[in-house]
């Protein structure tokens, strides 16, 4: 797909302004999914006049670090400068009438940042699009979050800190939870540069409703044709269950030296997602906080009202739902019996992703006897290319 031009066949009628809608939240409830439908779709989003500006996947998340000139997970500042504006830029030339911007981490953004970001984009209409999720759900789904990253805290001490604390809570915790998924504390900032009548809130549906019906919401608000378009049926991220979580949490305090490149190839993506994803025996609120997360998500609920916002879906489905949260296990109080079938399931996981490196490096090592030295005055050729895949490979196992 050409990036800058718009191509036949408008989505909607043509108005006098282009439509920048800027999707920027909250995490966990449905944003990457939604992504992943947006990009596998963009060259067809662009035959009927819309652009998703991204031409990689991981451009989403770069160009919102340049936004808010934030660093993360051992990314240096500065190190993305330029990401942002690349993406503003496309969206400035596009010529068809609608421009969609996603990422979730886009609401932690300072009143400042907002401000150039927003001006950046003009003079286009822009539009904001905050997806909201009751906090009970919210809250268990942050807290394994922290775990795939390394986190120690426990589920008990986590929420303990959060309801005490609120935005003073412990770093990151605070911050990333209050600062991002609270959308009565995120959407008055983005009102200071964008008008209300702008600002639409999706809410998630509940467990059981159709797969396709946030996709559908989310069309709703940008004007698309939702059956015009692939959308996966599955979610994008599987989550881990009660032992599963505890598992990951108790083994972060041994691995504390581990680079982050290190970890979050090995533990986040392959041993949380991969190989202990999609787990029975699901993470729930304690019961104890259940009584103050209803008053919460309802204070919620009556701020969204008198703000205006237009609203897809129904606010009362931000209001938890106790009787998903029944049956409650604290995954704090699991032995290390309850944790052996997820202990199990990791090692065998591991080991075969060991065994099928090895093989590969035992491929890569036959194709380098098999080859002549390349002279060293010459451009590096398959040789040096096929010893330096060798080398990284060795280097990921330890085994050099």
């Amino acid at each position: 797909m050409r990036l800058g031009r718009r191509a036949k066949g408008p989505e909607r009628a043509a108005k006098a302004a282009k439509r920048v809608f800027v999707h920027v939240g909250a995490p966990k409830t449905g944003t990457t999914y939604l992504q992943n439908v947006l990009y596998a779709n963009r060259d067809a989003l662009a035959e009927q006049g819309v652009l998703y500006p991204y031409t990689d996947p991981g451009q989403s998340f770069r160009s919102m670090l340049d936004f808010r000139q934030a660093t993360w997970a051992g990314s240096k500042k500065g190190q993305f400068a330029g990401e942002w504006e690349t993406v503003a830029q496309r969206t400035r030339e596009w010529t068809g009438d609608t421009v969609i911007i996603s990422s979730e981490l886009l609401g932690g953004s300072s009143p400042e940042r907002i401000a150039v970001g927003v001006a950046s984009l003009q003079p286009a209409e822009v539009h904001v699009i905050f997806s909201a999720r009751d906090f009970a759900r919210q809250l268990v789904s942050d807290w394994q979050e922290h775990i795939k990253h390394k986190h120690t805290v426990t589920l008990e001490k986590f929420l303990d800190d959060l309801v005490e604390l609120g935005l003073d809570a412990p770093e990151p915790f605070g911050e990333l939870f209050w600062g991002m998924h609270d959308a009565a504390h995120v959407l008055p900032l983005w009102e200071t540069v964008v008008p209300p009548e702008n600002i639409h809130v999706i809410t998630v549906p509940p467990p059981g409703a159709p797969a396709d019906t946030l996709w559908r919401r989310f069309c709703s608000v940008t004007g698309l044709a939702p059956d015009r378009y692939e959308s996966p049926s599955t979610p994008a991220n599987r989550s881990m269950g009660v032992a599963e979580t505890e598992l990951v949490r108790r083994m972060n305090a041994e691995v504390r030296g581990m680079s982050v490149e290190i970890y979050d190839t090995l533990v986040r993506r392959l041993l949380a997602e991969d190989i202990l994803g999609g787990q029975s025996a699901k993470l729930m609120l304690p019961p104890d906080r259940m009584e103050w997360a209803c008053e919460r998500s309802r204070q919620l609920i009556e701020n969204l009202q008198k703000a205006g916002y237009a609203v897809a879906g129904d606010l009362e489905e931000l209001m938890p739902r106790p009787a998903d949260h029944a049956g409650y296990v604290s995954p704090t109080m699991q032995t290390e019996a309850d944790l052996g079938d997820a202990a199990i399931r990791a090692a065998t996981g591991l080991l075969r992703h060991a065994g099928r490196q090895r093989r590969r490096i035992l491929e890569l090592q036959r194709e380098i006897k098999g080859l002549d030295p390349m002279p060293p005055a010459k451009p590096p050729g398959r040789y040096q290319r096929t010893r330096r895949a060798t080398g990284k490979l060795l280097r990921r196992l330890h085994l050099r």
